[in-house]
């Protein structure tokens, strides 16, 4: 194997792993990066020696495997140092006529690779695309003699059964046109190991090259934008945030019922126009808050002391140590990278009576977009935050519940989201005329769907 480094900064913590296709370069996935991410592509599967020390300093890693890049990714990537696993179009079992590419197809490519049969096989990669495609593909490109003991290397290891610990896999996209992994193999080897494939998506008309580009830049939230959203509707938030202000509610209830220490020592993560902040100050009367948003946001004069941090709010609690009596957060963690690493690092910010209090999104949560975007929103499962909780808390208190926003047509449920930050999320990928078109029902109503959940923890372990 060969790992290489496209970015590579000083000082960041999260790094973004492409386990490439068979036959492509590095140079096919030169346009991946992200600001505050690392990107390292693999190479080469001749052999399963893979450099795991490069991991040791990495927080978050998103790994990304395409075709057989899945099943060389299985066999070297210690589970247990991964955030998030998306694999497209590709199987834990590359040669196997139930689960990957059929023995008689995979042996015979191997035995007639050539130039020409490689050009053969890279057109069927690419389906309906355009010519120019192939340059791309076939970019530095090694002699076809080279992928041909790949290939048979391949095909004698992956017989043997694996001993490397199971990666679970966050997405699964499968190309409905795939012509070199079956779609039905792919399906049917997901579905044999569910446990570990927590959700699957089909990428219709799309052929066996998906642009892992476009799956990057659907999966890992970019702060920059995300920030300058929110900021841009804070004249209009609080007065259109109505899912919102019904989940701050709860929180604060939440906060009410709690044995919480007098004039508390704050931290809220997300303050944003403090919606949720003027109406748990009300009731808890802190002393002190520190706040930590993406972007700079108004003072909120609720307690004696305040201080404001303009910082990515998961990079500034991995590296800070106070103590604070109280950690909130509402409506903010679902864009975080890593939200399962909220409840480490939080209990590492309170005290050993402290209380965490935050809200998320669950999956489902406007799924009538889904169908705009290359791929769904990413939103963490309930069992899965609850697990995560009570790795480092004692108690974990939740209470699920759906928000159902209806207006009387498309445009005002756009509009609605604009108003809140929201907008945007999908419009750089369908027009908006298609978008109203296809949401819009027989009487024009349109539905909006929030699930929410609300969560609070306590007796740090």
């Amino acid at each position: 194997m060969k790992l290489e480094f496209t970015t590579c900064m000083p000082g960041n913590t999260r790094l973004i792993l492409l386990f490439s296709g068979w036959s492509t370069s590095v140079a096919l996935y030169s346009g991946i990066e992200k600001p505050g991410w690392d990107t390292a592509v693999v190479t080469d599967y001749s052999d399963l020696q893979f450099p795991a020390e490069v991991l040791s300093g990495y927080s978050t890693i998103y790994l990304y495997c395409w075709s057989l890049g899945v099943w060389a990714a299985s066999r070297v990537i210690p589970a247990d140092k991964i955030t998030m696993a998306f694999a497209v179009n590709g199987t834990e079992n590359p040669v196997d006529d139930r689960y990957g590419i059929p023995e008689k197809i995979f042996h015979g490519t191997a035995a007639g690779l050539d130039e020409r049969t490689l050009y053969k096989f890279r057109r069927r990669m690419l389906g309906k695309s355009q010519e120019t495609d192939i340059a791309a593909l076939s970019a530095d490109s090694l002699p076809p003699v080279k992928f041909k003991h790949e290939l048979e290397y391949i095909a004698g290891m992956a017989q043997i059964p694996s001993d490397n610990s199971p990666i679970c896999w966050r997405r699964v996209y499968i190309g409905d046109q795939d012509m070199i992994f079956p779609p039905q193999n792919q399906h049917r080897a997901w579905r044999h190991i569910s446990e570990r494939c927590r959700e699957i998506y089909v990428c219709e008309g799309e052929p066996h090259y998906i642009s892992l580009k476009r799956i990057v830049d659907t999966t890992i939230p970019d702060t920059c934008k995300v920030g300058q959203r929110f900021e841009d509707s804070s004249d209009s938030y609080d007065s259109n945030a109505l899912a919102q202000l019904r989940i701050a509610e709860k929180l604060t209830g939440m906060l009410r019922t709690s044995d919480v220490a007098p004039r508390p020592s704050v931290l809220e993560i997300g303050q944003g126009t403090g919606l949720f902040t003027k109406l748990y100050a009300k009731v808890i009367n802190p002393a002190s808050i520190e706040f930590v948003d993406i972007y700079q946001t108004p003072r909120l004069n609720v307690a004696d002391k305040e201080i404001y941090h303009v910082e990515d709010a998961e990079i500034w609690m991995e590296k800070h140590k106070a103590t604070f009596d109280l950690l909130v957060s509402a409506s903010t963690i679902q864009w975080f990278r890593n939200p399962i690493r909220f409840f480490e690092n939080g209990s590492r910010l309170l005290n050993k009576d402290g209380i965490l209090v935050c809200s998320t999104f669950l999956p489902g949560t406007l799924d009538i977009f889904d169908r705009f975007r290359p791929s769904p929103m990413l939103y963490i499962r309930k069992d899965e935050l609850i697990e995560a909780a009570g790795r480092w808390f004692g108690n974990v208190e939740t209470e699920e519940f759906k928000i159902e926003l209806t207006f009387s047509d498309a445009k005002k449920a756009l509009l609605h989201l604009n108003h809140t930050g929201v907008g945007g999320s999908f419009g750089r990928f369908a027009s908006l005329r298609e978008v109203v078109k296809s949401i819009s029902t027989q009487n024009g109503d349109v539905s909006l769907t929030f699930n929410a959940l609300c969560i609070k923890v306590y007796n740090r372990k």
